[in-house]
């Protein structure tokens, strides 16, 4: 175990995709997860690694859309909010441009 490794909580959008294409991760995982304070009550976890340390990211609801990526935010009949795996996996590909890069979703390994 290495005892040197850190995380940091990036605070901006600007920042999170400036260290992700400067340090060039080869894997982004994303979680979407219950954010009761926000409206409605969903966030965005973004995380990669680089050189022992862990980078991440919270993003959460402000009405229709995350409040600094914009990813737009579904509502069903009942009134739940969703983010589509689609739209965020889109979306990192498109601004990060990164070759090779894996988005993971961390809802596939039960997290």
């Amino acid at each position: 175990m290495n005892t040197n490794a850190k995380t940091v909580h990036v605070r901006t959008w600007s920042e999170f995709k400036q260290l992700a294409t400067t340090l060039k991760p080869s894997s982004i995982a994303y979680t979407i997860q219950r954010a009761p304070l926000s409206k409605p009550p969903i966030g965005l976890r973004l995380i990669f690694a680089a050189k022992n340390v862990q980078y991440v990211f919270l993003d959460f609801a402000k009405d229709n859309a995350l409040k600094h990526t914009k990813i737009p935010i579904q509502t069903n009949v009942a009134r739940e909010a969703s983010i589509s795996e689609e739209i965020i996996r889109n979306y990192l590909y498109d601004q990060l441009r990164l070759k090779d890069i894996r988005i993971i979703s961390l809802e596939i390994l039960g997290t």
